[in-house]
C-alpha cells in the first residue's frame, strides 16, 4: 500500500502557534488554522496541485496534544517577510502561545513517487 511516510533524515525549523491562550482559553473560531494558512497562502502566492483549499508548504494546520496549532515554516520568514510579520502580529494580538519547534520531514514512499512518475 502507498503511503506518505515521515521520515527522520531531515528536520523543519519553524514556529508553533498554539490555538490556546495566555489565559488558557481555546481560541475561537475552530478553524482559524486553516483561515491563517489562506491569508499565508495569499501573501505568498502558492497553491498545491489536487487541493480544493488554498495551502502552502511555509504553514500547516496541526493539532498538538489536543490543541490545535499552525506550524509557521522558518523559510517563510525569508520568502516573504511580510507574511511572516504577519503571522506574528496575529499571534502577538491574540496572546497566542509561539513556540520555536522543528518538525520532521515528509516523504513518499519510493512505490508511490514510481506511481507519480
Amino acid at each position: 500500500m502507498d503511503r506518505i511516510n515521515l521520515t527522520t533524515q531531515g528536520q523543519i525549523s519553524g514556529y508553533l502557534i498554539k490555538g490556546i491562550t495566555h489565559r488558557q482559553k481555546v481560541f475561537r473560531p475552530g478553524d482559524w488554522g486553516e483561515r491563517l494558512m489562506g491569508v499565508i497562502t495569499l501573501f505568498v502566492g502558492e497553491r498545491r496541485p489536487g487541493l480544493h483549499i488554498a495551502s502552502t508548504r511555509l504553514a500547516m494546520p496541526i493539532v498538538s496534544g489536543g490543541i490545535k496549532c499552525l506550524f509557521v515554516s522558518d523559510e517563510l520568514r525569508s520568502i516573504c517577510p511580510d507574511a511572516f510579520e504577519f503571522v506574528m502580529r496575529f499571534a502577538a494580538d491574540n496572546e497566542l502561545p509561539v513556540d520555536e519547534q522543528t518538525a520532521p520531514l515528509f516523504s513518499v514512499s519510493p512505490s508511490l513517487a514510481r506511481a507519480q512518475a
